[in-house]
């Protein structure tokens, strides 16, 4: 973990700080990224300290970390030092990467030297460099010197990048390169709870939107609340009955889904990730589940395919209403489980995610399609109380219950 950032913005460049990659700044994009990666403080190294520069940051509560104005001004000499006790990461607010990255390459760090790490075409795009030279770093930067011709970074230790999608960068060099830039980004927001469905097809029709969405006043909560009410119109569908209305019911329920992808993206890329957010998208997504599940027992009910589609139906409810504060437990205490490390955190944390997971929606597709629904009632009311049931005891056997009772979260 870098304590310290130094975000440089070059005379050389030819891209405004100001220039938005995903509705976000270059300069918040920066200053974001590296208090994501740890950063207390950052340096912002620019050869003319604008008005418009400082209001871009003021202002905006997401801004936590110190910032400190740094130019080649002569008469400023009140440069706060920086500790030599926190290791710095420099790069500069052209270079777009997500904060896992600095977790990664952290542990490539030679210790008391810094470590230079270049794109695949061999320019320096990020350093990580030791408490005890930072200080010089920013001395020569102040002096108006190049990233690259900085003695910290040129005495480096030399590494390549990984290539992998999660932890890409990306240098924007010319406009031409924004769409191109922000599809690589989009493409590095990896979600480890991703279903084989949301990765080859959700996640495919999302990020076209999301690049979309990225661009209008849309806040993430309220694209999750525009697909609840896209959902819920999808479950309406259901009620007539027959087999065009539970059809077209499971199609916009695909698109509801396709929405849900979204508003995480549009949170991860903006940086407007919140715990209301967490908490609004897990109801939202058990409102729109029972819904269906009501409109699917009602609708087989209606076609006369079983005297038992209605109390399966509720099963079905129930079971969502008794799994609901039970996931939200087990999200809130996930950092007390990974402590723990127990086959109870891991069950845990394995059955959570196949419920998160979107596949589901698939299946009731494809029950509308093929006339099949009951099938999916049957297996689905059953299945809902296995889950909660085996849900609760895990928790129980885990010590989560106490944990969360004495108010550990963390």
């Amino acid at each position: 973990m870098a304590g310290v950032a130094v975000c440089v913005m070059s005379e050389g460049e030819t891209i405004s700080p100001l220039t938005k990659v995903g509705g976000v700044s270059l300069l918040k994009r920066a200053v974001f990224t590296a208090q994501k990666g740890g950063a207390k403080t950052c340096y912002l190294c620019v050869d003319h300290v604008t008005e418009a520069f400082k209001s871009e940051l003021q202002n905006d509560s997401r801004v936590t970390s110190q910032l400190v104005w740094v130019s080649p001004n002569p008469d400023d000499t009140q440069t706060p030092e920086p500790p030599v006790t926190e290791q710095s990461v420099v790069f500069s607010v052209t270079t777009i990467f997500r904060h896992p990255l600095i977790q990664h390459i952290s542990r490539e760090m030679t210790v008391g030297k810094a470590s230079v790490f270049t794109d695949a075409s061999g320019a320096v795009a990020i350093a990580l460099v030791p408490g005890q030279l930072t200080s010089a770093l920013v001395q020569e930067l102040k002096q108006g010197k190049q990233l690259a011709e900085t003695s910290a970074v040129i005495d480096g230790e030399q590494y390549r990048l990984p290539q992998t999608r999660s932890l890409h960068c990306s240098r924007l060099t010319r406009m031409s390169q924004l769409e191109e830039v922000e599809e690589t980004l989009l493409l590095s927001l990896e979600n480890p709870r991703d279903g084989q469905v949301d990765t080859y097809f959700n996640r495919k029709l999302s990020r076209p939107l999301t690049r979309r969405l990225l661009r209008t006043p849309l806040t993430p909560n309220q694209i999750t609340a525009l697909s609840c009410v896209v959902g819920l119109l999808g479950a309406l569908c259901f009620f007539p009955g027959g087999y065009w209305g539970p059809l077209l019911g499971s199609v916009v329920l695909q698109f509801s889904v396709v929405l849900d992808c979204c508003d995480g993206e549009v949170a991860r890329v903006k940086f407007l990730e919140s715990p209301f957010g967490d908490v609004l998208d897990i109801v939202c997504d058990t409102v729109v589940t029972i819904a269906i599940f009501v409109g699917m027992g009602v609708a087989i009910w209606k076609d006369g395919a079983s005297a038992h589609a209605l109390p399966l139906a509720g099963m079905l409810v129930l079971g969502g209403c008794l799994a609901f504060p039970l996931v939200t437990l087990a999200e809130k205490t996930e950092a007390i489980g990974d402590r723990r490390g127990g086959w109870e955190d891991n069950l845990i944390k394995r059955l959570v995610a196949s419920l998160t997971t979107r596949d589901v929606s698939v299946v009731i597709f494809v029950g509308a399609l093929t006339g099949k629904l009951l099938w999916f009632l049957w297996g689905a009311a059953v299945g809902a109380q296995v889950f909660w049931l085996l849900l609760f005891w895990l928790l129980w056997r885990a010590g989560r219950f106490y944990q969360w009772s004495q108010g550990v979260q963390e």
